[in-house]
């Protein structure tokens, strides 16, 4: 029951819909009766006109069913359970308006396309099968006689010289098949471009509050190094300079001993600071600060990272953070996975994006291997703000990763 609150809903109003488009289809296959048959001077009792009201009728208890159903599996049940009948009605319709002999094939095409374009797979296939062999059995017992064959025109030898046999072929067999067949299928278009329309306002309501969300944490991971950078760092700072004062009053060893620890508290803080948000993207730039980050980088592993950044353009606070965070966290994942001796890290601006450029020397990504949270979160981010991550790897040969964002001039904060 955990869909009842999610896609039932909307599955089950679609439904409903479409009933209403079967009605109007079938109607129109009653109306266009009533022309034909004081035309042909038949019978009114001919199944030309019976069939499709009685297949206008099942539409009552279907709808009816599907009103009074709690679960996505049941209504599909429901919907099948309608197919199959409606398929043993077509099949009374073709054999009494003359089988194989006549256009019986086509009065299906309604049945299968609904049930293909609703039903799950192996439930579309289901009805689709019945159909065929509905029609091969009518058909085929026909031929054997064990069937009497009938036709909507008994006594018409030479029908196709008879001009209400033709007129019946043009107004049945083309221009309400085909004028139904568009009908239907305009519907479904429209039902579902309205369903479009409205995942298409909640799909932008979400990034909307999923931007605003990154930007609310990019404001906090900026208040936070500012903290630490600024208060905390300070405050070691001075204990480092008071220690620096009493050094005569205490023990020299284990004065170094406090210093050293202080010293290495001071250059946590600081790293963990520049990993939230570096304070030199504020004050200079995204480029300054990758340099900043290669520097840090190389300090702490073996790698040699070459960079190739352009220095002349300034983006949005938010823009900047994506891209700083994209760079960081593509040079943890060379660090921890790529096995790499050298990476090469690129920005450049193009007419209307950014783009930043990582590719390393390692041992690549398997074509199968799905890709790890690292490089699934840099993916999301960049689509947030309707950019794109390509990656092109093979085993052996290294890993290149271009993250592409929009150039949003605009936006800028003041510098």
């Amino acid at each position: 029951m955990a869909r009842k609150n999610g896609t039932f809903p909307e599955l089950k109003r679609t439904i409903l819909k479409t009933i209403l488009a079967r009605r109007i289809t079938l109607g129109a296959f009653a109306a266009v009766a009533l022309i034909v048959i004081p035309m042909s001077g038949i019978s009114w009792f001919n199944p030309l006109f019976y069939a499709p009201f009685a297949w206008f009728l099942i539409t009552f208890p279907f709808q009816y069913l599907t009103e009074r159903q709690n679960s996505e599996a049941a209504i599909h049940w429901i919907h099948a359970g309608y197919f199959i009948a409606e398929a043993v009605i077509i099949t009374l319709f073709v054999y009494l308006t003359g089988g194989s002999q006549w256009i019986g094939s086509t009065f299906y095409i309604f049945t299968v396309i609904y049930a293909n374009f609703f039903l799950p797979e192996a439930q579309g296939y289901l009805v689709t099968g019945l159909v065929v062999l509905l029609y091969t059995l009518v058909v085929m017992l026909e031929y054997a006689g064990i069937l009497p064959h009938r036709t909507l025109f008994p006594k018409m030898g030479m029908a196709h010289t008879i001009l209400s046999y033709n007129l019946t072929t043009i107004l049945v067999g083309t221009v309400t098949i085909y004028g139904v067949l568009t009908y239907t299928v305009r519907s479904f278009t429209n039902i579902y471009q309205s369903k479009n329309k409205v995942l298409a306002k909640q799909r932008e309501r979400l990034s909307e509050l999923s931007l605003r969300l990154v930007s609310v944490q990019n404001e906090e991971r900026q208040q936070i190094a500012h903290e630490l950078h600024d208060n905390l760092g300070q405050s070691l700072a001075a204990v480092k300079l008071q220690l620096a004062s009493l050094k005569h009053d205490a023990e020299d060893d284990r004065s170094q001993e406090i210093a050293a620890v202080v010293d290495q508290a001071i250059a946590q803080t600081r790293t963990l600071a520049y990993s939230l948000r570096p304070p030199l993207l504020d004050d200079l730039g995204l480029a300054p600060s990758i340099r900043r980050l290669v520097q840090m980088v190389e300090g702490g592993t073996d790698l040699r990272i070459v960079t190739d950044l352009e220095d002349d353009f300034r983006l949005n606070s938010d823009m900047e953070s994506l891209l700083f965070y994209v760079i960081r966290e593509a040079l943890t994942n060379v660090e921890r996975h790529a096995r790499a001796h050298q990476v090469k890290v690129a920005l450049r601006r193009s007419d209307s994006s950014v783009i930043a450029t990582i590719e390393d020397d390692g041992i690549g990504i398997p074509a199968k291997k799905p890709l790890g949270l690292g490089l699934r979160g840099i993916e999301e981010r960049v689509e947030l703000v309707g950019g794109r991550m390509t990656i092109s790897s093979a085993p052996g040969q290294g890993t290149r990763i271009t993250v592409e964002v929009p150039d949003d001039a605009t936006a800028r904060g003041d510098r």
